[in-house]
């Protein structure tokens, strides 16, 4: 029988082996195939340091040994002995396994991103010694097959991004030294089993977690260092945990939720060779437990709820270099029938010392023998949950009893002043001791100001504050009164000085400017059918132009014809120069066909000389809107008279309109204004106007449009100063000294802009001609080319500017038209009618002009008074959001917004309807308007099922837009989810937005 048992249990032993063998045949290649794997699995190629990696042709030579080529990868290290001599351990000398296995993988702070358990830890189970991969991104839970090592010796994956529950089975891997889990998002109970029966832990770190509920570590019975710093932990010394840690050496459990009393005898039999203690900032209760360790540097059980003495016994270990730091409790030497621990616990509101004791003993000792209080005083430490009021008070620190205040004698002891009643306690300058002890309890003391009641004291010693207050107001009003003057007066003579430099300088020779170009609509045919009477036209036009030019500060860079090309060097003089030109025009008297054939009894003298020099003209200011020849602006008010009724008799004159066009660029050193690309981008946004229109592109849009209310001042005798300092002054906070006035209600005179749409030129983008870009280092204002082409969909509010700047789009041309307030409503006969040169289309059906939106020509434009009563038409509105969307980064947010302005686009082509694009707010929020509210269903169906089926970033398919299906495979969610809400009716108000949008209230 004996020798079949040997046989039998030979063989089982040979089995055990050959399974162990067969487990450990990992040879060097497939350790260097599972690196490259980790390379491609952690973004390898964004990594900080990646030197030799993926490079097998490197001849890689380490002590002498010529070891596979990715021993040599930056942050890999391999076994160079197979066998280890005497004193020679693994864990350190890289020896007891064949050569080019790997023996440690170090990568800390390399930024690397992706799964940890893209890491195949079968390939480097039997060999691998170190694991350090702190101060990256890697994510994702560790993993059940991480405690498949058999010789790990150090594991540092501190401040990833880890998260769920820690492994079991941890405990198994022997060899585990160094676990440090700190800065991650790892969560749920720690494992009993953390500590193995044979487990060679000595630190662990598991700080700066969301690891909770009772913590039990009494297997680490070889635990040196535990860190378990901010976590939810409630219990530790609780009957399953209590356990003697004979070789731990420091604790370090701040800002849980640790509750409950601490063993009494919790150094002497559980922790009796501790050196270093945190407790600091839990709601720990009860009296300090029994203290005879001679071994401790450090204590730290500040802000917490102790109540009771402290015990004699800490006085043993007292002595200079201790740090004990007790203080932010509820201790006392002298209080009697304190609170029960849980009435501590659970009270929410710090309570005053003298509420947590019933009584007071006077016999008892006021601090554990050989302590005193020295003669050298500190400042009280001030915390926000303190029993008392720490302001102002400096109180004596500990010594050693019978020995003089020195280094060798003064205790580095933190205990609250109430501890010992504020026996020697004094108050810092300007306050005194104010005793607030109630009748039977304990002594209760605060530091008050000084207040003057001997009756000596004048107010201004007694009430110091009140001359602060006082000089403060005084300044304030200063303050406000000159800049009040500056906004009504000042910004005049920096305008007009401004100005003047303008006027001189001339054509720009470089740097920014803008272009004009005008031209007559019809100009060839009225020649043709008028020849004789075109000059005296072509003559009242060149006049008019010149005025307004000269008025707003411009240049005529070249005329030809009816056409004139001016240079600003500010868009918004160009702007105001066209608004001024255009009401100029529309006042004027033009000539009527009767006048060529001879008959002068209505005519009215269009082209006599003026009556007063350029000067006089421009002081001459009216503000009166009634019909007048701006070429006779100092005629009598009885010749304007007759000059009325003639006219009333007289035939109607030619209708004569001009159309004209803006561009803003910028003007490189030594180019030329002739042939420069803006000039003919100018040439272009005129020829798609109307006669009577006035165009410009985005460029100068962004230039001007802070600028409306000041364009909205401008009139046929230009822009008034007065009327403008007048609207910045009501409109400051200041303005409360004149109340009395009323201005004018605001944005009711502003200038109307509307966005016209976006358009894309034919051909590829390098065939169109791009704009001139500023030098490097070049300055620019506003008013600079080079900007995005600003079709509407990149202008969300993600960002306060208004929008993400993008690179300049030469093959799009987005337009905008500008109005006075006055004329606004004269738009809606041209509508969204453009006269593109060879139909360009619209970029998509997101970019759709102002006119293209429902309701728009049936609501009032500008100053018109007519009200939005039942005239306007009923539409439909949708409300678009994506849910949880503040959860996003700004970079992510951009990245998901660009996908949902695609679908929302998609969307509007698929569905048969005028569906348009009102705004785009913040968070990720969009409003649709419709004429049908089939279309606008449609849409907000069709988008859902658009949204899911959309390629998203990673960020965007996380919590909370995870993926969820139905019992059938189907997606019920993926990606953002939309809130989508619908209503139909007829709005009060269709007006543009700051942005030229429709706008519904």
């Amino acid at each position: 029988l004996m020798p079949d048992l040997f046989l039998l249990l030979l063989l089982l032993l040979l089995v055990c082996a050959t399974h162990s063998a067969a487990e450990c045949t990992v040879s060097p290649e497939d350790q260097q195939q599972a690196l490259r794997k980790v390379f491609s699995a952690w973004g390898g190629p964004t990594w900080r340091r990646k030197e030799g990696w993926l490079d097998t042709s490197i001849e890689c030579e380490d002590s002498g040994l010529q070891l596979p080529a990715h021993c040599c990868w930056h942050g890999i290290k391999c076994y160079i002995s197979r066998t280890c001599s005497d004193g020679e351990r693994p864990e350190f000398d890289r020896c007891g396994f064949e050569p080019g296995l790997v023996w440690e993988i170090s990568l800390e702070s390399n930024n690397l991103t992706g799964e940890f358990s893209s890491l195949d830890h079968n390939a480097f189970a039997c060999h691998l010694s170190g694991i350090r991969l702190s101060n990256n991104k890697l994510r994702g839970q560790i993993g059940p097959d991480f405690p498949v090592y058999k010789k790990l010796y150090v594991v540092d994956l501190n401040s990833n991004s880890l998260e769920g529950p820690l492994p079991p089975g941890i405990g198994r891997i022997s060899s585990l030294n160094i676990l440090s889990l700190s800065s991650n998002l790892l969560e749920g109970p720690v494992p009993s089993d953390l500590c193995g029966n044979y487990t060679n832990l000595w630190s662990l770190a598991l700080d700066d977690n969301n690891f909770s509920g009772s913590l039990d570590i009494s297997r680490c019975t070889g635990l040196g260092y535990f860190l378990g710093k901010g976590n939810k932990f409630d219990q530790v010394w609780d009957n399953s945990g209590i356990a003697a840690l004979p070789e731990i050496r420091g604790v370090f459990l701040e800002e849980n939720g640790l509750r409950g009393a601490l063993p009494d005898d919790m150094f002497i039999s559980f922790l009796p060779s501790l050196e270093q203690l945190g407790l600091r900032n839990n709601k720990l209760s009860g009296p300090l437990p029994i203290m005879s360790l001679f071994s401790l540097k450090y204590v730290d059980l500040t802000d917490n709820r102790f109540a009771g003495p402290v015990p004699d016994s800490w006085a043993i270990m007292a002595r200079p270099g201790l740090e004990v730091a007790l203080h932010t409790n509820y201790l006392s030497c002298c209080g009697t029938g304190p609170l029960s621990p849980e009435e501590l616990m659970e009270a929410n509101d710090t309570l005053r010392i003298d509420d947590v004791y019933n009584g007071v003993d006077y016999n008892a000792p006021l601090l554990p023998p050989s302590l005193e209080l020295a003669d050298e005083l500190q400042t009280v430490f001030v915390h926000q949950r303190q029993s008392f009021k720490a302001n102002g008070m400096r109180c004596p620190k500990l010594k050693l009893a019978g020995q003089k205040d020195g280094p060798d004698s003064v205790l580095d002891w933190f205990l609250d002043p109430s501890y010992y009643m504020f026996i020697k306690c004094e108050c810092d300058e300007g306050l005194h001791m104010v005793n607030l002890t109630k009748p039977g309890r304990l002594p209760y003391l605060e530091c008050q100001p000084i207040t003057g009641g001997n009756g000596n004291e004048s107010w201004e010693e007694a009430y110091p504050w009140a001359i602060v207050i006082i000089v403060v107001v005084g300044c304030v009003l200063l303050i406000t009164m000159l800049l009040g003057l500056y906004l009504y007066k000042g910004t005049e003579v920096v305008q007009r000085l401004n100005n003047l430099k303008k006027r001189m300088q001339g054509l720009p020779t470089s740097g920014p400017f803008t272009a004009v170009v005008t031209d007559i609509q019809g100009w060839t045919g009225l020649c043709a059918q008028y020849p004789e009477l075109s000059w005296k036209v072509i003559s009242i036009h060149n006049s008019i132009l010149r005025k307004a030019r000269w008025n707003n500060f411009g240049s005529t860079h070249e005329t030809e014809g009816d056409s004139f090309t001016m240079v600003f060097y500010d868009a918004k003089d160009a702007v105001a120069f066209c608004l001024q030109a255009q009401q100029m025009l529309g006042l004027q008297q033009w000539p009527s066909p009767k006048e060529e054939n001879g008959d002068d009894d209505h005519s009215t003298p269009l082209t006599s000389p003026y009556a007063a020099s350029v000067s006089e003209l421009l002081s001459k200011k009216s503000r009166s809107n009634q019909s007048f020849s701006l070429l006779h602006p100092l005629s009598s008010s009885k010749d304007r008279m007759k000059r009325q009724s003639m006219i009333q008799e007289a035939p109607t004159p030619i209708d004569i309109r001009v159309r004209m066009g803006l561009a803003t660029g910028f003007l490189c050193a030594g180019e030329t204004l002739h042939g420069h690309p803006t000039i003919e981008l100018a040439k272009e946004v005129s020829d798609a106007a109307t006669g009577g229109q006035i165009l410009m592109e985005d460029s100068t849009f962004d230039a001007v449009k802070d600028n409306l209310g000041e364009l909205g001042t401008v009139d046929a005798q230009g822009m008034h100063l007065d009327r403008l300092r007048m609207r910045r002054v009501f409109n400051w906070p200041g303005c409360f000294l004149c109340r009395f006035i009323s201005p004018a209600t605001a944005n009711s005179e502003d200038a109307v802009v509307l966005d016209m749409g976006t358009y894309t030129k034919a051909g590829t983008p390098d065939q169109v001609p791009k704009q001139a870009q500023p030098p490097h280092g070049t300055h620019t204002n506003a008013s600079m080319i080079g900007r995005p082409s600003r079709s509407f969909l990149p202008l969300s509010k993600l960002s306060p500017a208004g929008l993400a700047r993008k690179p300049a789009r030469p093959h799009e041309l987005h337009l905008y038209q500008v109005l006075s307030a006055a004329g606004a409503e004269r738009a809606k006969a041209w509508g969204s009618t453009l006269r593109l040169k060879d139909a360009l289309p619209l970029k998509d059906s997101l970019s759709k002009g102002y006119f293209d939106a429902p309701g728009t020509l049936a609501a009032p434009l500008g100053m018109s008074k007519r009200p939005a009563d039942a005239s306007l038409p009923l539409v439909t509105t949708v409300f678009a959001t994506v849910e949880h969307a503040r959860v996003l980064s700004s970079r992510e947010m951009r990245q998901v917004e660009r996908g949902l302005l695609a679908s929302a686009r998609t969307c509007l082509d698929q569905v048969q309807g005028d569906g348009y694009l009102c705004r785009v707010f913040g968070n990720l929020k969009l409003m649709l308007c419709f004429s049908k509210p089939e279309a606008a269903l449609a849409w907000s169906c069709a988008m859902q099922e658009c949204m899911m089926a959309r390629p998203w970033p990673r960020a965007a398919m996380k919590e909370p837009f995870k993926e969820m299906l139905d019992q059938h495979g189907n997606f019920i969610f993926r990606g953002p989810r939309l809130k989508i809400g619908i209503s139909f009716g007829r709005p009060d108000s269709i007006q543009p937005d700051h942005l030229g949008r429709a706008d519904y209230h």
